[in-house]
């Protein structure tokens, strides 16, 4: 008890210090290459902190036609075996719209996408959950109970207590009729609206649904989703979608048990007639919650961070992280110091350099720093970032050579002069954001 409240105190020093000089930059970066765990033909991974701090990573092994999905933890600075969670040659494994894991207090679980019928994008979400007594993973299930071939993906997850876990996907079910003699319902006998759907559902250890909702009943079709822990409870942000082809960035929170209604964090107004396949990234820690996205409104490409200091509930104006040469593809976590990492893709061609942007919680620039080199083709797939206290921990796909997972880790030091001064203001803050 006297640890936590030690390192409660200790985080809120160096947070009011990032509040109070946010103008700082870092003294010296550090980029560490990690021997990745997989040697070639792996892609598309995933790196999460579980609730003790452990980082673990997840991967895509790609042989012939078939697919497998591993895992490793991280001990020291080195990967602990490659474990085997589920492989079949009847996956639908695509560049943005990728398998991983999620580690709960009493076990994991992780996701794939399954063909279940002959068109392109007939594929269902299944999911198999780590049983820890038996220690072993159990059946695979279909998260979504609506029996229509059509698309389903994008999926999101977050561990609950109790070895719950939240799950939110794009639904398609709505886009094509259950069956050819009911052209106007889906299974449930709902009016079809014919657009892509955005559902959530929790589950328990073993994978019964336990609540299951539809947060949003038109959204983009293709761009992922990211959800978050707030103090006060799940957040979800995605791609909306109106009638007239507006592709905003949305939220949507559950406060005392029910969903708001979905809010424009940003009113971009990019009107484009299809899906940019490029969602957004949110992460909070106590009442602070940060989003990073994608947006082209008038062919002018940009990466834009926009901060909430009430769970979600409102955002300040957007900070500008990128503009121009950039594809987007942005991850983001929040530091154990409240320090807000982003990453992205920043392009020249066929080239594209991999950014990580250290922001303090009100928006200033801490730090930049190019972590590797890569290409901007799809190939690349999405970068991903995760932190274990101030140290960020990124992965991609290097395709320069052999196609193959890569892992760094970015540490930040700060000069001698940069003391922490924390007001009584800051104080009051941000040990309320600790509790």
């Amino acid at each position: 008890m006297q640890f936590d409240l030690i390192r409660t105190l200790l985080r809120c020093l160096i947070a009011a210090f990032l509040l109070a000089c946010g103008s700082a930059q870092a003294r010296d970066i550090q980029v560490s290459m990690l021997a990745p765990p997989a040697a070639a033909a792996t892609s598309l991974s995933r790196l999460i902190t579980d609730a003790r701090g452990k980082i673990h990573l997840s991967w895509v092994e790609s042989r012939d036609a078939n697919s497998a999905l591993y895992y490793a933890t991280l001990e020291g600075d080195t990967w602990g075996q490659a474990n085997l969670i589920q492989q079949g040659n009847d996956w639908f494994v695509n560049w943005a719209d990728f398998p991983f894991l999620a580690v709960t207090d009493r076990g994991m679980v992780a996701h794939w996408l399954q063909k279940t019928a002959e068109g392109t994008y007939d594929y269902a979400i299944n999911a198999v959950f780590f049983d820890q007594e038996k220690h072993r993973w159990g059946q695979p299930i279909t998260i979504h109970k609506d029996g229509v071939s059509a698309e389903h993906g994008f999926v999101s997850m977050l561990p609950l207590a109790e070895g719950r876990s939240f799950m939110t996907w794009l639904d398609g079910r709505n886009t094509k009729p259950a069956t050819p003699s009911e052209p106007g319902t889906d299974a449930s006998g709902h009016t079809m609206t014919g657009g892509m759907t955005l559902r959530a559902a929790v589950f328990d250890q073993h994978g019964a649904t336990l609540e299951d909702w539809e947060l949003d009943s038109l959204t983009c079709d293709c761009c992922n989703t990211s959800s978050a822990m707030s103090a006060a409870g799940p957040v979800v942000v995605y791609r909306d979608r109106t009638e007239k082809e507006i592709r905003d960035i949305y939220i949507t929170r559950l406060v005392d048990g029910h969903w708001t209604k979905p809010t424009a964090v940003s009113a971009d107004h990019w009107e484009v007639p299809g899906c940019p396949v490029n969602g957004p990234a949110v992460a909070a820690q106590g009442h602070l919650t940060a989003v990073v996205w994608f947006t082209a409104k008038d062919d002018q490409p940009k990466v834009q961070l926009a901060i909430s200091q009430d769970d979600g509930a409102s955002f300040g104006p957007p900070v500008l992280v990128d503009q121009g040469a950039t594809n987007g593809r942005v991850s983001m976590a929040i530091l154990e110091s409240g320090a807000i990492a982003i990453s992205w893709l920043h392009t020249n061609g066929k080239d594209a350099a991999l950014k990580l942007a250290l922001y303090s919680p009100k928006g200033d620039l801490l730090a930049e720093t190019t972590v590797a080199a890569t290409k901007s083709s799809r190939r690349s797939g999405f970068p991903v970032i995760a932190s274990r206290g101030d140290d960020v921990y990124v992965t991609w796909t290097d395709i320069t050579a052999d196609t193959q997972v890569k892992v760094a880790r970015v540490r930040y030091k700060w000069g001698q002069d940069q003391v922490p001064v924390r007001t009584d203001e800051d104080e009051a803050g941000f040990l309320r954001a600790g509790d």
